[in-house]
């Protein structure tokens, strides 16, 4: 399996394509035309037009392949939670709709491998723009952060029992401690790299730091669902008398979490903290765990960006910033 070095997106055959639309769609429908999107490094994403059936644009995405090693093992290049995560999407977007969040309609999600060899789920098409379009004005995307800021306090609303990842089944893989979740995320991490001989030391460095200051991590008692991947690229918008906000997509990486965990509050953007409308905790603990946060997500990034998505520039930046923040972290006087 070559995921290794091409990276995890990997396309279908037409056949296939077809195959997958007669068994969701049934025997009548007809594809019309598709074609490969460009933008996802992870999942492979087709627009797909169908006659004879209600849907008539809709998307097909893929996760990657399941391989033939072991899940979860050492050589397996994905981690354990992406390999659910797609089928937890459905779940996540239902959170979302009932809370009042845009967000995509998934028409049928599959991961029981009995067709293909991966999780996939067609979805309806939404034509709209990524926020980070060139043809935003810079007034829109003020008014479209703030949108973006308020629809991240309503999701930080939503509770979870415990920390960790939202499972198909509507339970979560995790635990009642928000430092065993930070914990075992960084010593997977940290053996992934291990294992590419990549950054060594560091993954330990960075697990321990997770174990040795569990109590400060503790202090957050509520896990609330964050996204774990919101930027420009997955905030879609589409005109409605003005631009609005359409979905937020690709959450399939959310978490129960501490609510600042989300990456996106570290923007500089006034408009989105306007309307997100709440402080961060500003006690030297509330700043730490940032900094410790910051330090995990890119050092995650920092692999992710060598090893499997095969985008070595932004995983030599994201290796250099993680020595950076590592280094703020010593001179802090943390352990």
């Amino acid at each position: 399996m070559s995921t290794m070095n091409s990276g995890l997106h990997c396309t279908i055959s037409a056949e296939m394509l077809h195959q997958l639309v007669e068994f969701n769609f049934g025997s009548d429908t007809k594809v019309k035309a598709f074609g490969l999107l460009q933008g996802g490094l992870f999942n492979t994403t087709y627009r797909i037009q169908l006659e004879h059936t209600s849907y008539t644009d809709v998307i097909l995405r893929l996760a990657p392949e399941r391989g033939e090693m072991a899940a979860g093992s050492a050589s397996d290049p994905l981690f354990s939670f992406e390999r659910t995560m797609m089928a937890a999407e459905p779940i996540v977007y239902e959170y979302y709709r009932k809370a009042g969040i845009p967000a995509p309609n998934i028409i049928a999600c599959d991961d029981s491998g009995s067709i293909i060899p991966r999780t996939y789920m067609f979805m309806e098409f939404i034509p709209s723009k990524q926020l980070d379009h060139a043809s935003i004005s810079d007034i829109d995307k003020e008014r479209l952060y703030h949108q973006l800021g308020v629809y991240t306090a309503i999701m930080h609303q939503i509770e979870g029992a415990s920390f960790g990842w939202p499972q198909g089944d509507g339970t979560i893989k995790g635990s009642d401690h928000w430092s065993e979740v930070l914990h075992s995320f960084a010593a997977e991490t940290a053996l992934k790299a291990a294992q590419a001989n990549y950054m060594s030391g560091v993954g330990e460095e960075i697990a321990a730091i997770f174990m040795k200051n569990k109590g400060l991590f503790d202090q957050v008692t509520r896990p609330v669902l964050v996204h774990n991947d919101l930027w420009e690229a997955n905030v879609l918008v589409h005109q409605d008398g003005e631009l609005n906000i359409a979905a937020i997509i690709d959450g399939d990486r959310s978490m129960f979490a501490d609510r600042e965990f989300e990456a996106i509050l570290s923007t500089e953007s006034v408009a989105f903290h306007e309307g997100y409308d709440r402080p961060l905790d500003s006690s030297a603990e509330g700043q730490a765990r940032r900094l410790a946060y910051r330090i995990l997500s890119s050092y995650f990034n920092a692999y992710v960006h060598e090893h499997q998505v095969n985008q070595p520039e932004d995983g030599q930046k994201y290796r250099q910033r993680t020595l950076d923040l590592l280094e703020q972290w010593k001179q802090l006087g943390h352990n």
